[in-house]
């Protein structure tokens, strides 16, 4: 913001202003205390620029009120052109806290499925106290600035005027003593103020080099940064102590070093180089003096006492700084980038919904039960066109149901789509993909295994129990999603892996860890204190996932691939299996027993309760509440075609074999400890 601010610049920014707060705030009736104090920062900022906005317009008044004098524009863009600098960058600060609020404050819905509050992401507090810190500053200097601003406009427009009351003041002083005393006495407000101790004086100037790493040349003392510093150490000075107070009262140590260090910052600014006293600068420095001595007549009126000076010398070297932090805004994260303890895991495209205009669902995983959902549209034709909106999902509260896996005989519209809903079946949000590998992706995202096979057209049944039905069955794997390599991954350290997941190993260091890590698909780089070492998990089998209705309910069915079950090709009781390559059934058998797990939705409330993330790894709360067991012999599927059988023997038998391959490379490794 180098330009000078007009009187449009401050109507479309108090504009911005009202339509955050109307956004984010106006709703929120049950927030907390701090995102409340957040809106009043913002509503106040805005009444602050109001009255600036209210200054400029009457200065446009009064000249149009004055057609006899020359309209020079170009006067009134130099007497503002230090506003940008005397008020900061406010236009970037609220951009800023338009940008937060909107990606990270929602109307959050609580388990039971109700708006209970509006919070933002844990992760940008710390922004958000930044924000909030930098908006009340600039709302303090907005308010400090505002009459000198008008005073300084009057001014050149009125110079005349002014000219002719400076003649008649400087004959008014020749003849009249006491006129000429009230008249020094307002060029040289400052004499009146007391000096600084030469101790502390010494400590300033020592903070002052302190800042740059080398000596500072007081006379080229810098105004912005030196008008930033005298605000708001005036602000943390002994103008927090209420006037109400007649008794004599000691302030606070820092208080009064504050006070002290105003004086010093005030004296420095006036004798810079930089500063022009008859200019905007001058006429808000003089406002801001004005404040400073009334501050020091307190202690001369005794409602203040002043501390002693020995132990304030004594105070330790920060409280004697003078430049104040300048916090970026641009670092405010958005909806898109990974927060602390986050992994990125999958962008997917979704359909388009209207014209050019592309939908994208970005999924960030925070723990093993936690994911986050980001909803964005942009529009390729218009650049200024974005949308964005985050989910937080928590699997232990959230269901995830496989809309694409609804048998077509129930549904011929589910392609592609999947569902979250709250544990009531309440507060939806359905998500539709463009192709299955989208949707695998996702899956694996929710619940840890990746989809080997899936064949949408089987039939089951099972031999002695004569249980039987019609669905879709999957292999499963059980592998996590791994985090996108990011734009700034540079190959360096592996990322640990989130913590939760189900860990059973041992950490190696008697060998390098190349070797290890070559030595087993499961293993893991990690970091302790004693340096890197490798992380073991034991191989988890392979499992069959079964979508079906089974007694008019909908159901999973689910059992483990271990060594024990195989495929018996000599029993399918198929007539076709003696013509070469026809045969569409499969029977699955077990050495032992094929114990089968069966995880149904509520009768009552149906498909909105046929939760998937129930079979999650690691394994979720409420599993055991909708779990039962069968046991049977032999399960035997019949599937749409013999290239769908092929395909589901073929991924049942790698599974199988890349486990135990697995699990040789495990015992190998830990044998070698």
């Amino acid at each position: 913001m180098s330009s000078p601010i007009s009187v449009g610049d401050l109507v479309f920014i108090i504009q911005l202003g009202s339509q955050i707060y109307e956004k984010c705030f106006t709703r929120a009736e049950a927030a907390d205390q701090k995102y409340l104090q957040f809106g009043e920062e913002i509503r106040s900022f805005s009444k602050a620029l109001d009255q600036l906005q209210k200054v400029l317009q009457h200065v446009e008044e009064e000249r149009h009120m004055r057609p006899w004098l020359p309209h020079d524009t170009a006067q009134v863009r130099s007497t503002l052109k230090p506003l940008p600098d005397l008020t900061g960058d406010f236009v970037k600060t609220l951009k800023a806290c338009e940008r937060l609020l909107s990606d990270n404050s929602k109307f959050q819905h609580n388990a039971a499925g109700f708006v209970d509050n509006v919070r933002w992401w844990l992760g940008v507090e710390s922004e958000v106290e930044v924000l909030k810190e930098r908006i009340r500053f600039h709302t303090t200097k907005i308010l400090l600035i505002t009459k000198p601003v008008e005073i300084q406009l009057l001014s050149d427009l009125r110079k005349d005027i002014w000219d002719v009351k400076r003649i008649v003041e400087e004959i008014r002083s020749i003849v009249d003593p006491n006129a000429a005393q009230e008249l020094s006495h307002r060029r040289c407000l400052s004499v009146h103020l007391p000096s600084v101790p030469l101790e502390l004086d010494r400590r300033f100037v020592a903070a002052l080099n302190g800042r740059s790493g080398g000596t500072v040349d007081v006379k080229d003392f810098p105004l912005r940064e030196g008008f930033d510093a005298l605000v708001y150490h005036f602000g943390e000075s002994t103008v927090n102590i209420p006037r109400e107070y007649l008794n004599r009262r000691t302030p606070e140590l820092t208080q009064y070093l504050n006070l002290v260090k105003c004086r010093w910052i005030l004296q420095k600014i006036m004798e810079s180089s930089l500063f022009v006293h008859e200019s905007l600068w001058g006429r808000c420095i003089e406002d801001i003096e004005k404040n400073i001595l009334r501050e020091y007549r307190r202690f001369d009126a005794g409602q203040l006492t002043s501390p002693n000076l020995d132990v304030i010398e004594r105070l330790q070297e920060h409280c004697f700084s003078i430049w104040i932090d300048d916090h970026g805004t641009d670092v405010v994260p958005t909806l898109m980038d990974e927060r602390p303890s986050e992994e990125k895991l999958l962008e997917i495209a979704l359909p388009k919904a209207q014209g050019n205009r592309k939908p994208l669902l970005v999924v960030f995983r925070k723990s093993d039960h936690e994911l986050r959902l980001v909803h964005t549209t942009r529009d390729d034709q218009n650049e200024m066109f974005y949308e964005a909106e985050s989910h937080e999902i928590d699997l232990q509260f959230t269901r995830f149901i496989p809309l694409y896996a609804v048998p077509d005989s129930v549904s011929s519209t589910s392609t592609n789509n999947v569902l979250f809903c709250n544990r009531q079946g309440q507060g939806e949000k359905a998500y539709s993909l463009e192709r299955l590998e989208d949707v695998y992706n996702l899956q694996q995202a929710v619940t840890g295994y990746k989809v080997g096979a899936d064949l949408a057209t089987i039939s089951w049944a099972t031999f002695k129990t004569t249980e039987k039905g019609k669905g879709r069955v999957q292999i499963w794997r059980a592998k996590p999603l791994p985090r996108m390599a990011l734009a700034e991954d540079t190959g360096g350290r592996a990322q640990s892996p989130i913590a939760g997941l189900p860990r059973q190993g041992t950490s190696l260091s008697s060998f390098t860890l190349a070797e290890s890590v070559a030595a087993t698909a499961r293993g893991s780089l990690i970091y302790g204190a004693s340096g890197p070492a490798v992380l073991f998990s034991k191989p988890e089998l392979p499992i069959v996932v079964i979508y079906t209705i089974f007694r008019n309910r909908w159901t999973f069915l689910r059992f483990e691939l271990d060594a024990k079950v195989y495929i018996n090709l000599q029993s399918c009781f198929c007539k076709d299996c003696d013509a070469k390559g026809l045969c569409k059934r499969i029977i699955i058998e077990s050495k032992g027993k094929l114990k089968i797990e069966r995880h149904w939705a509520d009768a009552r409330d149906g498909l909105n309760t046929w939760d998937l993330a129930l079979l999650k790894k690691p394994s979720h709360p409420k599993t055991d509440k909708t779990l039962s067991f069968f046991v049977v012999k032999r399960m035997m599927f019949t599937f749409a075609s013999p290239q769908d059988k092929l395909e589901f023997q073929t991924t049942l038998e790698n599974a199988q074999k890349l486990t135990n391959l697995d699990e040789v490379k495990y015992r190998t490794a830990i044998s070698r400890r």
